[in-house]
């Protein structure tokens, strides 16, 4: 099996004294907020689970990254 890109995940805020960036393997994907308040992307696709998120990270265009960025976004309530 080929080595998996590590995650980089982009948080949608900075705390004081905490980075709005953290790296994690793709194990650790399982617990991101797949569709509970917020987008999960990658690229320019949402991402609606873990296994899609597994399934990107292993196609061929992914194979000799070393990170996947992926992007957190919260969802905007509005209408009217």
């Amino acid at each position: 099996m080929p080595k998996l890109p590590k995650l980089k995940i982009k948080l949608p805020y900075e705390l004081p004294y905490q980075s709005s960036e953290e790296i994690c393997g793709l194990e650790q994907a399982k617990d991101l907020p797949y569709g509970l308040g917020y987008f999960v992307i990658v690229g320019n696709q949402v991402i609606n689970s873990y296994e899609e998120l597994v399934q990107l990270a292993t196609q061929d265009c992914y194979k000799d990254k070393e990170f996947l960025e992926v992007k957190l976004l919260p969802f905007i309530a509005g209408g009217g």
